[in-house]
């Protein structure tokens, strides 16, 4: 009778289980005491059954289970100090690969991108992935034909955020008298931000931020016409298209700027500068805010972060500073970058500026501002 029938192969055995399959190699070798007999039954090769033999001889039991195959030599593996730098950022920061990369070659360090992306795996640093919303991306711009500094997207901003800062800071804040409130305008095409502040969240307040930043452009020589796009609420008009017809024709028009609202309840239309205030929060608000003094010494460094923003920070989409991308359009001097950070209440007089005495009917719109009749 052929034994072999009885047997089926290792390779079957040890696919279903390995511990068995070399149990059965040592179970037959014991009975046979030959290693080709063993092999010849199990439809195998020699030099298997001689590894089996001589690792159950070294290891015992442990000898019968799968061992690694990690290599014993690894000349590319990163360095275990590379590894906790780079952990140690994403911890710190939050920040993804091309981040991690930028601020580890600030501190001497050269990595690639792709190791920071093996090393937060093997670490189980990964983001979570979150779907968008909106199953189609859509492109609200027309990056190609858009001009820079003609196209701005503005938003109100509450500093006192419960969801992002503690009620320490936020005590402390209001302790030092600094302002809730954040005016930010964002050109589209270079991403160049203007900052400024405010106590009260108002139409005046709203109109005074957007009259600054037009006539602070067009001091630079900026003469094209300058659309300010925000959302819906009363600080920037409101929803009444008459009132924001008549914003355009008697106030903008003349300043060769315009006014336009976004759809309702569609943020994602004025996505740049809503993602700009997860930055503020990250980078300003969260690290800063508590270290403030006074109001004096919190204006400083709101206006050193609107320098830093515009001028230093690397930006990922951009692939540069915001205003390295304006000049690769408008040969600029940096002092663009240094809006003047106000407090917009205290401005009320400078609509004496906007508004001239010598006529009548701007007299009387700048009233009705002041005293909110509209």
């Amino acid at each position: 009778m052929n034994l072999t029938l009885l047997y089926p192969k290792y390779t079957e055995l040890r696919k279903a289980n390995p511990e068995f399959a070399r149990k059965t190699v040592l179970t037959l070798y014991e009975n046979t005491g030959s290693i080709s007999k063993v092999a010849k039954l199990l439809k195998t090769t020699r030099k298997t059954v001689r590894n089996i033999i001589k690792r159950f001889k070294e290891l015992k039991e442990e000898g019968l289970k799968d061992l690694s195959r990690r290599p014993k030599k690894s000349p590319n593996k990163t360095p275990p100090h590379l590894e906790l730098a780079i952990a140690s950022v994403r911890k710190k920061t939050g920040y993804g690969r091309d981040r991690i990369v930028r601020v580890l070659k600030e501190k001497g360090i050269e990595v690639k991108p792709s190791t920071v992306r093996y090393v937060l795996k093997r670490y189980g640093l990964q983001g979570r992935y979150k779907r968008s919303k909106y199953r189609k991306r859509q492109r609200f711009y027309d990056f190609d034909a858009l001009y820079p500094l003609s196209h701005f997207e503005v938003d109100l901003k509450e500093i006192y955020d419960t969801g992002t800062l503690s009620e320490e800071c936020i005590s402390h804040a209001s302790k030092v008298n600094i302002p809730p409130y954040q005016w930010t305008a964002i050109d589209v095409k270079t991403r160049l931000r203007f900052l400024s502040y405010s106590y009260e969240k108002s139409f005046t307040n709203g109109l005074i931020f957007m009259l600054s930043l037009i006539y602070f452009l067009r001091a630079l020589g900026i003469d094209h016409e300058i659309t300010l796009q925000t959302d819906n609420g009363e600080e920037f008009g409101g929803k009444s298209v008459d009132k924001l017809d008549y914003l355009n024709r008697m106030i903008f028009k003349p300043l060769n700027a315009k006014l336009i609202h976004i759809p309702k309840g569609r943020k994602e239309y004025n996505a740049f500068v809503e993602r700009s205030h997860q930055t503020d929060d990250n980078e300003f608000y969260i690290p800063q805010l508590e270290l403030c003094k006074d109001l004096k010494e919190f204006l400083f460094r709101a206006i050193r972060w609107q320098w830093v923003y515009n001028t230093i920070r690397f930006h990922s989409s951009l692939n540069t500073t915001p205003y390295k991308k304006l000049l690769e359009y408008y040969k600029l001097p940096k002092k663009i970058a240094l809006f003047p950070v106000m407090i917009l209440d205290k401005m009320v007089n400078i609509l004496d500026v906007f508004f001239p005495k010598k006529d009548e009917y701007y007299v009387l719109t700048k009233d009705l501002f002041i005293f909110g009749f509209f």
